[in-house]
């Protein structure tokens, strides 16, 4: 077996990179009977290469070990285990239809999904809508100890009076550490579990006896206020499956639209005469 490299000094000619055609066929590299040209390693180079010695010099080795593993395999392997012939067109298929289909997809597809669809999906299949962990609605603030106006901040936290949501979100801009005030979406209890000092074990004891408390470390006070929760095992609410029900549609659409489109060239191809069954 031969293994040559051509005495090309790399950095001299990298000088011309920018000159030379993509079409030169000069040989480069050669493992046995098999040729790497320098076209082929200017097909693969980035425009934007920073250190252009660098990736022929590694595009060159890398092409060379592999030829040799290549090399060995044909020399070592019997026949029926290097036939490989049906596996590399039936793999070179499935990359062009799925090329294929996904252009089509999303040249055509309408991905959009109605309100009404999920609505009408979660409603067929509502028992599989299990919660795997609790859920709560309300809001976590962390401030540091030394924040101004403590005694306020605890009773924004609490409070449901018109304007002090946008009094709370004032003052959490300007001295929280850390705050979570979408008290009217569902979120797992978990994240924010997680952030405290000390983490709660058991979070559905705590989330059916707590409706406001907070905690403290050396440097920071955690507030959490509870206004809704839903423990494990419960029926998940719509707005925590809505995405996943979407993507489940909108999959189910694709499927739809690519057995049609198969159907559809099934039937042009019968009609122009292009199949043939003997």
């Amino acid at each position: 077996m031969l293994v040559r490299k051509f005495p090309v000094y790399l950095g001299a000619l990298l000088l011309f990179f920018s000159c030379l055609s993509k079409k030169d066929n000069r040989i480069i590299a050669s493992v046995s009977e098999s040729d790497l040209f320098l076209s082929d390693i200017l097909d693969e180079m980035p425009a934007q290469v920073e250190d252009s010695a660098y990736f022929v010099e590694r595009y060159v080795n890398k092409w060379i070990r592999e030829q040799l593993m290549v090399y060995n395999a044909e020399m070592n392997l019997s026949s029926h285990m290097k036939n490989y012939d049906k596996q590399i067109e039936d793999y070179r298929n499935s990359l062009l239809i799925y090329a294929y289909q996904q252009e089509l997809l999303n040249q055509h597809l309408d991905t959009v999904i109605d309100k009404e669809d999920i609505e009408s999906y979660y409603n067929q299949y509502i028992d599989q809508f299990k919660l795997t962990k609790n859920i709560f609605k309300g809001r976590f603030i962390v401030v540091n100890k030394l924040a101004p106006d403590i005694i306020l901040l605890e009773k924004l936290v609490k409070s449901n009076k018109e304007g002090a949501l946008d009094d709370l979100i004032d003052y959490c801009q300007q001295f929280a550490k850390e705050y979570y005030l979408e008290d009217d979406k569902w979120e797992y209890f978990s994240i924010f579990n997680e952030k405290l000092p000390e983490l709660i074990v058991e979070e559905a004891y705590f989330l059916s006896n707590t409706k406001g408390v907070s905690f403290e470390d050396n440097v920071f006070r955690y507030y959490i206020y509870i206004d809704d929760y839903k423990l494990k095992g419960s029926l998940s609410p719509l707005d925590m499956e809505r995405d996943k029900i979407q993507n489940v549609l909108l999959n189910k659409k694709k499927i739809e639209y690519l057995q049609q489109l198969e159907d559809e060239l099934y039937q042009k191809g019968l009609a122009l005469k292009k199949i043939k069954i003997y």
